[in-house]
């Protein structure tokens, strides 16, 4: 059973004879509930103390455990955004390597088709040559044999006569592209 301060100081004894001094039982009495009803309101200050501390913990461990879940997040949205970043440099690396082989692969056809150009073109100014050769060689037959006291020819064009006309495709060799193109 608990006893209040009141319960205390109310509390009636028998009287018995040659008992004791009642004036000193309630004194005391009165001493000891005073002194209870401070360990009491103390008791109870600790009580709320406890149940005040309890809460903060409480509201400590839920943040605690916000942070940690916070934490947690936060370090997969950085590895889903690495990896994401890491996916996207791959792709952009793969998609240059392609463009680059592509590049190439455009640059080699055109050195091809230029080349072809350019030994088309040497074989038409061949051409050219030999048939202003033969033109020179008709017009000189033929001046020869129309008039050939009006004509004669030139030690220049007597040295032409014997040229080697392939030499010129020596003394020009074929230009190729640079890197620039």
């Amino acid at each position: 059973m608990k006893y209040t301060p009141l319960d205390i100081q109310r509390r009636e004894f028998e009287k018995a004879f040659r008992g004791l001094e009642e004036a000193e039982v309630r004194t005391f009495l009165h001493e000891i509930a005073g002194e209870w009803e401070e360990v009491l309101a103390e008791n109870q200050k600790l009580k709320e103390e406890i149940l005040d501390s309890r809460e903060r913990l409480r509201q400590y461990q839920d943040q605690d455990r916000i942070f940690r879940e916070t934490l947690l997040q936060a370090q997969r949205t950085r590895e889903d955004v690495l990896d994401g970043a890491n996916r996207e440099k791959e792709l952009i690396l793969r998609e240059a390597q392609f463009k680059a082989e592509e590049i190439i692969r455009e640059a080699q056809q055109h050195v091809v088709e230029m080349e072809v150009q350019l030994r088309s073109l040497k074989m038409e100014r061949l051409k050219f040559l030999r048939e202003v050769e033969s033109l020179m060689d008709r017009t000189r037959r033929h001046l020869q044999e129309e008039a050939p006291d009006v004509y004669v020819a030139a030690p220049p064009t007597l040295s032409l006569e014997h040229l080697d006309l392939s030499a010129l495709d020596e003394t020009f060799p074929p230009k190729r592209p640079g890197p620039t193109g």
